[in-house]
């Protein structure tokens, strides 16, 4: 009888973020960490990710698809609507 070895556990991405692993991209935001950034709807977002108005989605993997939290926060800041002194 064929004994297996135990296969290692490959850590996930939600795993790694709740250890404290570092990434140099920062976090991996999901749709709805966008929508909850942004205020805008999930159809506004693909809208403007489609249109080139908003940068595209990284995939992780074939179910696993969002931005990296670098990305948006450079996109963010080019795009925010200047403030007034009054």
């Amino acid at each position: 009888m064929a004994t297996s070895t135990p296969r290692r556990h490959r850590r996930t991405l939600a795993e790694s973020k709740s250890l404290g692993v570092p990434s140099a991209r920062g976090r991996f935001l999901r749709l709805d960490d966008m929508i909850a950034s942004t205020g805008l709807s999930e159809s506004t977002i693909r809208r403007r990710v489609r249109d080139g108005e908003m940068p595209k989605p990284t995939a992780l993997t074939t179910r696993c698809v969002g931005w990296w939290e670098s990305d948006y926060a450079e996109w963010a800041s080019a795009h925010r609507a200047p403030r007034s002194t009054e």
